[in-house]
């Protein structure tokens, strides 16, 4: 599906305070983070770099629509295998904690047959989808729009779900900069991944260095893994005793005092 290098980046602690920063500086008419140096903002490439999603490919639209409890069970049933009840949905959306259940008390194994398989991977890859790509505010549902990009299984990687993480992203920070919003959704872990690589002040130290690589099999060279992507090199335990954390005055007054060489650009 193409999913694979965002299980292996894993999930990280937030830190609000940098969030809360960098939304700060957001200005919904460039979509750019104004600092004393210039604009800066991520880009399709940070996305494609950091999670490996696919940039090129059939964009993610749809209509959120509304409909009857029993169509969203009998669609539920057909694509992902079981019949949620009715405290398991919000509206249009299936919460995580169901899908979650499902797939602990689901077996997989070499006599499940070719829909059964199908079915699971449909319902971890939804847990992927609102749990990390397209989280609401509360991260606690996914929409079922996102089930039909799922349907063909053979078709999911060739969409492009970067362009939809990115989009996303940008919308969540639209909306966060408004005066007295309180609270952002959104892939924020692309977001701090990308502000530590690019701001060197804010960039953590590393206590530990390891990716997780498959060996290549000289026998089926089909079966091989993809390398990991550059968000897994940050799965792991840092020390912010040379960086500032947890305190939005401190990572203000960073921001404005950070000079051109503590920015890495690309070009």
């Amino acid at each position: 599906m193409g999913f694979y290098g965002i299980l292996l980046c894993g999930d990280c602690v937030y830190d609000n305070h940098l969030i809360t920063a960098l939304v700060e500086r957001w200005r919904r008419e460039t979509h750019t983070f104004h600092l004393r140096i210039g604009e800066a903002t991520i880009t399709l490439q940070d996305v494609a770099l950091i999670w490996g999603l696919n940039v090129d490919g059939d964009p993610i639209i749809g209509t959120d629509v509304s409909c009857k409890f029993s169509v969203w069970q009998d669609y539920c049933y057909d694509w992902l295998g079981f019949m949620p009840l009715q405290a398991d949905f919000r509206s249009n959306s299936l919460k995580l904690t169901t899908l979650y259940l499902h797939c602990t008390q689901t077996i997989i194994d070499d006599n499940s047959t070719d829909v059964e398989v199908a079915q699971y991977s449909r319902c971890v890859a939804m847990l992927v989808i609102g749990g990390c790509m397209l989280p609401d505010s509360e991260g606690c549902a996914v929409k079922l729009l996102y089930l039909h990009f799922l349907q063909d299984m053979r078709k999911v990687r060739s969409y492009s779900w970067a362009s939809a993480v990115l989009a996303y992203l940008y919308h969540e920070l639209c909306s966060a900069s408004v005066s007295g919003k309180q609270e952002i959704a959104g892939p924020l872990y692309i977001l701090q991944i990308w502000a530590w690589s690019r701001m060197i002040p804010l960039c953590p130290d590393r206590l530990g260095y390891s990716l997780i690589a498959q060996p290549e099999n000289e026998n089926n060279g089909d079966n091989i893994l993809p390398i990991p992507p550059y968000g897994a090199r940050w799965k792991n335990v840092f020390t912010w005793t040379h960086t500032p954390t947890h305190s939005v005055r401190i990572i203000r007054d960073v921001l404005d005092k950070m000079g051109d060489c503590q920015v890495i650009t690309f070009h």
